[in-house]
């Protein structure tokens, strides 16, 4: 169901990250571009959000942006869809303060446009407002990964510590890349020159307030070739277990 909190939100995809890791199978585009069947990845990213209410959505791009610009614009869809292009790679912080003169809510969201996980915005946006907090991060349970971002927190749910990387503790949560954040951070970032989300923004935020908001479902990314493989072979069986139910008997 469309909520009204969800659709006043807009939405910032980031998709300017260079994707060295997958050079191998993905070199002629942007890793959100890499394509599941015939659509990019970052479609399923937007569609994921668009399906819960929100219709404004920003994309960040950056290394060969233009294919996102073109692959958007000959398309049609039901959402506002806007262009924030870096012309040198900013980081995800940087990526965000390049965009602050196209958003326009408060809060607003921010996701990573080469990973997905099932969150309800709604859910995660209700919670931003019950912390009260400047910051609000969906965390997941820890796997055998190292290549993500831990974070501790405390019984309020209050984020207390972050490591990127690597973990010390096996009570920490990964960071799953989806944001809430209050407008006025955007302000404090600045202009023009690197800097990150994860190591950057997040941790100098602690002492106003960022909150986990934990979430059970599973989190897809296309990092490397065998993550991006696992998404196409989830997304096959899939598709073939509801087309078996549809089927008649």
């Amino acid at each position: 169901m469309t909520t009204k909190r969800a659709a006043a939100c807009d939405l910032l995809v980031l998709c300017g990250g260079l994707g060295t890791r997958l050079r191998s199978v993905v070199s002629d585009r942007p890793k959100p571009m890499a394509m599941i069947d015939e659509r990019p990845f970052v479609d399923f990213v937007i569609e994921h959000f668009s399906r819960y209410g929100i219709d404004r959505i920003i994309l960040g791009t950056g290394y060969l942006g233009n294919q996102v610009d073109e692959w958007y614009s000959e398309r049609p869809h039901s959402y506002e869809l806007l262009f924030s292009h870096e012309k040198s790679p900013l980081g995800t912080a940087g990526a965000l303060r390049q965009a602050a003169g196209l958003l326009r809510s408060d809060p607003f969201m921010v996701v990573n446009g080469d990973s997905l996980i099932d969150v309800d915005p709604e859910a995660l946006l209700e919670f931003h407002a019950t912390k009260g907090g400047c910051a609000s991060v969906t965390l997941v349970n820890p796997s055998a990964r190292t290549d993500v971002g831990f974070v501790s927190i405390a019984p309020d749910a209050r984020i207390t510590d972050f490591s990127e990387k690597h973990s010390d503790a096996l009570s920490r949560f990964h960071n799953a890349g989806v944001y809430v954040f209050e407008r006025s951070l955007v302000e404090r970032l600045p202009a023009h020159r690197p800097c990150s989300i994860e190591t950057d923004l997040l941790p100098a935020l602690l002492s106003r307030g960022v909150f986990g908001f934990f979430s059970d479902a599973p989190l897809y990314d296309i990092g490397t070739p065998e993550r991006l493989e696992g998404f196409r072979t989830s997304r096959r069986t899939l598709c073939a277990g509801s087309q078996a139910k549809q089927e008649p008997r």
